[in-house]
């Protein structure tokens, strides 16, 4: 066995060396960039730390008709994948969500799915059901989105998005718009009210639930 002159030894030994350092400082600013977007805003933190135990509710044009979302928005004692594991449990809306009769998944796929749920309105006087189309929605950041939307059923229109933001290890910002424009002789902003109702309840079960 022939030893390696010592010219090649130390040229490899040298290409080993500058790959290795190329190779670590390439991936520090990966690094960093993963790490800021991991971390919440100072806006998101400002806000959080501004409610304290508060729901805060409002409403938001849905351009799609003269009923407006009801917006809810409040801080979780729980991490984002533990927030994240219970509103993906479709199936399980009925037992915790205001207004739910039946939540059942007609097909999935990851964390899509389609989704048949009923809801009573009007101290239950009225029964609405909607197929929903259900999925996640990339967004920037480390914000997870989840959104509703009805593909059919006997209302005028239905959306629902949580929005779910960690602020730490075991506290999350939650967010949730709810859009239900139901095809019932009622004045917009009574159904809007509703909305805006239904969004805090919806927080406020969510916190239950955890």
């Amino acid at each position: 066995m022939h030893a390696l002159p010592f010219r090649f030894v130390s040229s490899f030994v040298a290409f080993v060396a500058v790959a290795w350092v190329a190779s670590f400082t390439s991936a520090q600013p990966a690094t960093t960039e993963q790490a800021a977007a991991a971390a919440p805003s100072a806006a998101d933190l400002a806000l959080a730390a501004e409610l304290g135990e508060e729901i805060r509710t409002g409403t938001a044009n849905s351009g799609a008709s003269s009923v407006d979302f009801g917006t809810a928005v409040g801080v979780v004692e729980a991490s984002s994948d533990r927030v994240m594991e219970i509103i993906h449990d479709y199936a399980r809306y009925a037992e915790f969500m205001p207004h739910f009769q039946t939540s059942r998944v007609l097909s999935r796929r990851g964390t899509s799915a389609m989704v048949y749920m009923e809801v009573g309105i009007m101290r239950d006087s009225v029964t609405l059901w909607a197929q929903l189309r259900i999925r996640d929605r990339r967004q920037a950041g480390p914000s997870r989105v989840v959104e509703a939307r009805m593909m059919q059923g006997n209302m005028d229109n239905f959306v629902a998005r949580w929005k779910v933001t960690p602020l730490s290890e075991n506290r999350s910002l939650v967010e949730f718009r709810l859009l239900v424009d139901p095809d019932l002789p009622i004045p917009a902003s009574l159904a809007t009210r509703e909305n805006v109702k239904a969004a805090r309840r919806s927080i406020s079960a969510l916190r239950t639930r955890l």
